[in-house]
Parts: C-alpha cells; sequence; structure tokens
C-alpha cells in the first residue's frame, strides 16, 4: 500500500513540472517552488502540493503566488485552522473557478480569517473524563457529568456547560470546570439539595407531606425566583469554608478567578431595591466582604452573612433566606432572575425533586425484592447470641422502633416504615421497641442481611438457564449464567438529538399511534349495529327455507377495547454493532418509546452481550415499573458496544420478566444485527428452536 502512494505521488510530481514547464517555468523557477512546498509543514505539505497541482492544470502562473498567500495565512492560524481554509480554498476552485479562488486565498485579513479561526475554550466533551476522574476522587461517590444549558446538578449527575470560553487558555477554562464541579459537589454532600426532613417541616407551614423535599420548600414563597436565587448565593457563602478545607489548593485559584468576575460586574447603581439587594449579596460572596456601596438594609444585616461563614448548619441558612426574603419583598422594584456565577450556577427545586423521586421508588422496589427474600430465609440464631457477627456492631436503642423477623432485628429507615405500613405488616414480622429486646442482639441492616446470606463465589447473583443443543437434539441443564448489571450513564443528549432530527417521523408517529389507543373489535351476530353480517345473514336465509324461526341477530358492530400489552425490547450491544448499528439501534428505541407513551402501554428495554456461557450479561435500561425519564434517557445515550452474542440466556430471561407481567398480548422484540455467537464453540449456522424447555 504504502508503495502504491509513493508511486501515486511521484506521478503527480511528474504531471505538476510537466505542467510547469508548458507555462515556460525553467529548472529554477521549478526549484523555488519546490522549496516553498517544503518549507510548509509536512501534515499540511500533501494538502498544499494537490492543491498546487490541480491549480497548474488552469494556470501555472498563479502557483507562485498561491504558495506565497498560503505562507502568509500559516502566520495567523494553527495548523488544524489552515486545514479548514485550505479545504476552502479547494471548494471554491472546485466549484466556483479560478476567480473565486484567487479573491479568497488573496485576502489575508483579519475578518476573512475570523471564521476560521478555531475557538480558544475549551469543551466539555474534551474535559468530562477527567473531571468524572477527579469528582470520584474527591467524592467517592460515583457522579456523573453531562452538558446542560444551565449549570446545575440533580444530586446524580452535574450539568455543565458544553463549552467554556472565559479564558483564551485550555488551562484556566478546565480550572473554572473543576470549580463548577467542586461546587455541586459540595451542595450534594452538605445539605443544599436534600435537607433533613426534620429541617423542612419546621419551615413548612402547612402540614407537610410524607417526604417533604426542596421543592416542597420553595413551592411556598411568592416569589420563587427571588428565593432560590437567595438560598443559592447564602448556601455558596455556607459552603466556602467547607470547600476550603477540603481542596485548599483549588479555592486558591477560585478567590482568583472570583477577582476576575468580580471586575466584570456592574455597580448597584441604576438597580432596583430588590436588585441592588441581592446584587450585594452576592458581590459579598465573590469580595468576602460588605462594600462600602452596598444597600444600607444589607450593611445592618451584614453580621448573618459573616456568621455563615462561621460553621452554619443547614438549618442556619433556612432561617437567614426567611429573614433575607421578607426583607427584599418590602424594597421597590421587580426582581428578574440572572444567572450569577458559572460555577455557582444556579439550583432547580422541581428538577431534584423529581429524580430524588425517582431513585426513592426504585429504592423501594429493591426494599420489596430484600423482604421477600428475608421472608423466605431460615430462622437465625437468639438475638443474644450474635457477637461472632463480622458487621459493624451497634447498640440498640431504647425507644427507637425496630423490625423483628427471623431472629433478626433490622434497622428501620422511613423508607422501611413505609414499606411496612403499606403491605400491613410483614409475615413473621413483628415491630419491636428497643425496650422490649431487653437491649439484646444487635440491630442491622436490610444490606447486612442480604451480604451475609450470599455465598462468596465467581457465581454469586447469577441466574442459571439451560440451553439448547442443536447437535445433540437436547438441553444442556443449568449450563449459562446470567448477569443483571446496571448500564452506565451517556454524556451526550442523544434522546433531545435524535428527536430534533427525526421529529417529522415523530410526528407521524405520533399521530398514528393515537388512532391505536383502544384496539377495535368486530362483534358478530347482533340485534343492531353498523354492518350487515353477511354471514349469519346467510345463516337467518337458510333457516327461512327451512321452515325453522330465523335468528333475528344479523348485525355486526365495531367496538374499540382498551388495549392491554406488555412489550419487552432486548436490544443487541454485543461488539459488531459497533458504529451506525449502534446509532441505529439506539434510535429505533427513541422513536418506539416516544410512541408507546402516547398509547399508555407498557413497555421495557434490556440490552445484552456477554463473553462465554459463565458470562452472559443483561443490562436494564427500562424496567417495566420505571418511567420514561430523564434517568432513562441517559441509560439510552449509555448504550455502547460490548462483547459477544450469546441470545439464548437473555431471551429465557426476558420471558421470565414478561411471564411475570399481567397482560393480554405480551411482545418480545429482539434488536440485533447478526446472527448468535460467542467467543466459545457457540457458533454456526442458526437451528430453528423454542428458546422455553
Amino acid at each position: 500500500m504504502q508503495d502504491f502512494e509513493e508511486k501515486y505521488i511521484e506521478s503527480l510530481k511528474e504531471d505538476f513540472v510537466k505542467n510547469l514547464r508548458l507555462d515556460f517555468f525553467d529548472e529554477e523557477e521549478i526549484g523555488l517552488i519546490f522549496r516553498d512546498l517544503e518549507s510548509l509543514d509536512k501534515r499540511i505539505r500533501q494538502k498544499i502540493f494537490s492543491l498546487c497541482h490541480t491549480l497548474s492544470h488552469a494556470s501555472s502562473s498563479l502557483v507562485p503566488k498561491t504558495l506565497k498567500h498560503l505562507k502568509n495565512a500559516s502566520r495567523f492560524l494553527s495548523l488544524k485552522e489552515m486545514e479548514g481554509w485550505i479545504t476552502h480554498a479547494f471548494d471554491l476552485l472546485d466549484h466556483d473557478g479560478v476567480d473565486q479562488f484567487i479573491y479568497f486565498i488573496s485576502r489575508i485579513d483579519e475578518n476573512t480569517l475570523w471564521d476560521f479561526l478555531m475557538p480558544r475554550g475549551l469543551s466539555l466533551q474534551d474535559a468530562a473524563p477527567v473531571l468524572e476522574t477527579y469528582l470520584r476522587g474527591i467524592s467517592g461517590l460515583e457522579l456523573k457529568i453531562a452538558p446542560g444549558r444551565e449549570t446545575y446538578t440533580d444530586t446524580t449527575t452535574l450539568y455543565l456547560p458544553p463549552f467554556l470560553d472565559r479564558y483564551d487558555e485550555s488551562e484556566k477554562n478546565f480550572r473554572l470546570y473543576k470549580i463548577m464541579v467542586a461546587h455541586q459537589w459540595a451542595q450534594i454532600t452538605q445539605g443544599t439539595l436534600s435537607p433533613d426532613e426534620s429541617v423542612l417541616n419546621s419551615f413548612l407551614k402547612d402540614a407537610p407531606p410524607d417526604h417533604p423535599d426542596i421543592e416542597t420548600l420553595f413551592r411556598s414563597f411568592e416569589e420563587r425566583d427571588l428565593a432560590v436565587d437567595i438560598y443559592n448565593i447564602l448556601e455558596a457563602i455556607r459552603l466556602e469554608p467547607f470547600l476550603e478545607k477540603e481542596l485548599p489548593g483549588l479555592m486558591r485559584e477560585a478567590h482568583i478567578i472570583k477577582k476576575d468576575f468580580l471586575r466584570d460586574k456592574s455597580r448597584l447603581a441604576g438597580l432596583s431595591g430588590k436588585s441592588a439587594f441581592i446584587e450585594g449579596i452576592y458581590r459579598f460572596y465573590l469580595k468576602g466582604e460588605i462594600e462600602d456601596h452596598a444597600p444600607e438594609i444589607l450593611k445592618i444585616n451584614s453580621r448573618e452573612l459573616y456568621s455563615l461563614k462561621e460553621g452554619a448548619g443547614s438549618h442556619d441558612c433556612m432561617n437567614m433566606l426567611l429573614k433575607f426574603y421578607d426583607i427584599a419583598g418590602r424594597l421597590e422594584g421587580s426582581y428578574h432572575p440572572r444567572s450569577y456565577l458559572p460555577f455557582l450556577g444556579t439550583i432547580k427545586p422541581a428538577e431534584i425533586s423529581l429524580h430524588l423521586k425517582e431513585m426513592r421508588r426504585a429504592y423501594q422496589q429493591r426494599l420489596e425484592a430484600m423482604i421477600t427474600r428475608i421472608v423466605n430465609l431460615p430462622e437465625f440464631e437468639p438475638l443474644a447470641s450474635q457477637p461472632h457477627r463480622a458487621f459493624h456492631q451497634e447498640p440498640v436503642e431504647q425507644n427507637k422502633e425496630y423490625l423483628l423477623i427471623k431472629g433478626r432485628l433490622i434497622k428501620l429507615d422511613s423508607e422501611l416504615k413505609d414499606l411496612i405500613d403499606r403491605r400491613g405488616g410483614i409475615p413473621g414480622g413483628t415491630l419491636v421497641t428497643g425496650a422490649e429486646t431487653g437491649g439484646a442482639g444487635s440491630p442491622i441492616s436490610l444490606k447486612d442481611i442480604l451480604e451475609e446470606e450470599e455465598t462468596p463465589d465467581e457465581t454469586s447473583g447469577g441466574i442459571t438457564y439451560d440451553e439448547w443443543d442443536y447437535k445433540r437434539g437436547d438441553y444442556k441443564k443449568n449450563w449459562c449464567t446470567l448477569y443483571e448489571q446496571d448500564i452506565h450513564q451517556g454524556h451526550e443528549p442523544f434522546v433531545e438529538l435524535t428527536l430534533g432530527r427525526y421529529s417529522g417521523y415523530v410526528n407521524i408517529l405520533r399521530k398514528k399511534f393515537e388512532l391505536l389507543k383502544r384496539e377495535p373489535k368486530m362483534l358478530r351476530g347482533q340485534r343492531d349495529g353498523d354492518d350487515i353480517d353477511i354471514d349469519a345473514l346467510v345463516g337467518t336465509y337458510s333457516d327461512v327455507r327451512a321452515g325453522i324461526s330465523p335468528n333475528e341477530n344479523i348485525f355486526m358492530r365495531y367496538e374499540k377495547q382498551e388495549r392491554n400489552i406488555a412489550v419487552l425490547f432486548l436490544l443487541d450491544m454485543s461488539g459488531s454493532t459497533k458504529g451506525w448499528i449502534n446509532t441505529a439501534e439506539k434510535e429505533a428505541l427513541v422513536l418506539m418509546a416516544e410512541a408507546l407513551e402516547i398509547l399508555g402501554d407498557r413497555y421495557a428495554i434490556y440490552g445484552f452481550s456477554g463473553m462465554t456461557r459463565n458470562r452472559c450479561d443483561m443490562y436494564c435500561v427500562k424496567s417495566f415499573e420505571e418511567t420514561y425519564s430523564q434517568v432513562v434517557k441517559k441509560r439510552i445515550s449509555g448504550i455502547e458496544p460490548k462483547d459477544y452474542t450469546r441470545m439464548g440466556p437473555p431471551i429465557r430471561h426476558s420471558i421470565k420478566i414478561l411471564k411475570s407481567i399481567e397482560a393480554r398480548t405480551k411482545l418480545l422484540v429482539t434488536l440485533s444485527d447478526g446472527k448468535p455467537e460467542d467467543y466459545d464453540a457457540y457458533k454456526g449456522s442458526y437451528q430453528p428452536r423454542s428458546y422455553l424447555p
């Protein structure tokens, strides 16, 4: 291949020289042209030579001037920018002719080159891998990073601007990204976004719901945006001592950046009373002290701001929120919410509340499964003889309530207590206080019990399935082990991009599927109806001819019956789907999910891959119980090609899932790019066979 390329280039050079000589270039002039070519960066030299060669067919006399313009442009443009500039020049030469080409390359000025200058900032796509590693290092949590129109977090994913160009240097923009990440991490871990229920209940005027959250709090404010901005800035001030202690080096850099933004901010003059008051609090956050020209009402109440920097808690900050909101409400003028500092971002109570409810629902489902397993466990040894347990021992609290089941004393959290109340109790379980146990035993969590019962071997957690062997015409019993896996959520807004790309198709699908919301069913042999039932009419005519009393039910009627469908999509995530196939599979899922949401049909999405019969992986993208939420959309974005295509175990597992669902019609839809194949002997031609024993 390399020899072929060298011969091809050599033939181009011969043709180029031939064209130059036809236009009366002597050897010295030809040598000068090649020296100019050699002086250019070798990474773009081939493209420039191709341009000059093409130009020589039109007019060789233009080649020297073209090289001169190219050398001048290379002084202003980077290598990558030069590639774009040359490509555009080439396109002009091919499509618009020599005149437009010469006009373009001869204009080496700032306005002309501006469109080809690469942005000097930093994209989140480039920074995200390092930022996620950094975040995992400082937090120990599996938090994700994704691009967003605003900077905020829903407590699991951190949304950051897709591009930062506050500074020319990428390093400084990366530092700004790090500060944003650190600030959102502090909000998550220090109670800004998920205050204790007891704290929230003390501030709620009406009877609080079962699980109040930050959205419950801010619903009580008439000027919600004003309250959210005050709380956001106050919490930023409160979190600074924590960040100073945990990340002193980064916070030194943050103070420098805050000075940059403080210089950019306008003065308070000209702002309404409300806006000037909020701006004054914000400038206190930037500067660390009250400015001389701050509103007088803020100076009077400055002691509270300074107290936030001295280890105040979430309860103190909410007290201050109520006070400052009351002060701002008495000031003149209206308040328009504004975006403050990039690394301060915003707080979205509704997004946080929705995400917390999704997490609570998922946790309750896990609790149900854990309780079922515990009910089926054998009786355990008496509570008094548990000192040998490996997990941490805790004393029994006299006034605290526990669940006593199968000889185990289990700690109650609010979710487990709600579950017990909803179920009206648990078979074999009793709620007791610590005093009723006489202080015997050591309370443990559900997780402790389940970990204790697990067998520490390689097949722990796996589900075994038979597999059909077409060679011997029989099943291999318990031959494959399937593992249910979590799927890594993706960074890209894949669902949103797909809906934008196929918006026309989506609208058509939605309209068509809306017509199917009820299944039409033909009822024959009716006394009245929409049409004649020909079969019944023939029967009636026969009865009359035979002298028998005829049947009068000779009509048919169409009725729309309620749909009762459950669909499970099983997606091939093997390595062979890498590229456009993986994209097509995910786009198909998005379009079908949008359509099924209109119908209200129940559906689930799973992916599968694995390697050998001992590791068949099945990834849950959306279970039947889950809603089509942002979490599910991020999982769809995170679907990536993995290993091999052993289809039997995931199909059997899918059928097992469908069997547990009550529906009149159950569909299993498999999306794959080819035949089953695995790393071992699981290969060859497909042999039709039912997957179920």
